[in-house]
């Protein structure tokens, strides 16, 4: 069940999952290349992508997908009046000090769900007033249940 209202720092426990659904239409998909000015020409023309391993002119970039959830994850209410800054994206010792792995294709226009996993909090020796949250995503397709991205220890620096 999720809480109704923002925690404060203090309340996150480790191992704690929210959830959320997003999805990223053509409109979005073009917005996001304008903005983020990324040039590939997979994206720029749709009849060398269909002739590479892409099976659609409006594959994703996983950028986009891990703005968009991190973005979302904001919007919770848990997190929607907290003071936060993304502290870094440290990566997992246990996982050879990786962060992010694209493991599978995502169209404009696919129903996601995003799964958030609080994996550690300390606070910051120096700012008594912060902590540090490292927040997994696991985000999967809806149409087949399959784990398209993970992305492990995204810190965020939050006022407690």
């Amino acid at each position: 069940m999720f809480p109704k209202q923002n925690l404060k720092f203090e309340e996150f426990k480790i191992g704690q999952t929210f959830k959320s659904h997003i999805c990223i239409d053509k409109n979005d998909f073009k917005k996001y290349l304008s903005f983020a000015k990324t040039k590939n020409i997979l994206h720029e023309n749709p009849e060398l992508a269909l002739n590479e391993w892409i099976k659609s002119d409006t594959l994703l970039p996983g950028r986009a997908i891990i703005a968009r959830a991190e973005g979302e994850m904001t919007r919770l209410d848990i997190f929607s009046n907290s003071i936060m800054l993304l502290y870094g994206m440290d990566g997992d010792p246990t996982w050879s000090n990786r962060n992010t792995r694209f493991i599978g294709e995502v169209n404009a226009g696919e129903e996601l769900e995003v799964e958030y996993i609080i994996s550690d909090k300390n606070g910051e020796k120096n700012r008594e007033k912060y902590g540090i949250l490292s927040i997994d995503f696991r985000i999967k397709r809806l149409r087949d249940n399959k784990i398209v991205i993970i992305s492990r220890r995204n810190s965020y620096r939050i006022k407690k």
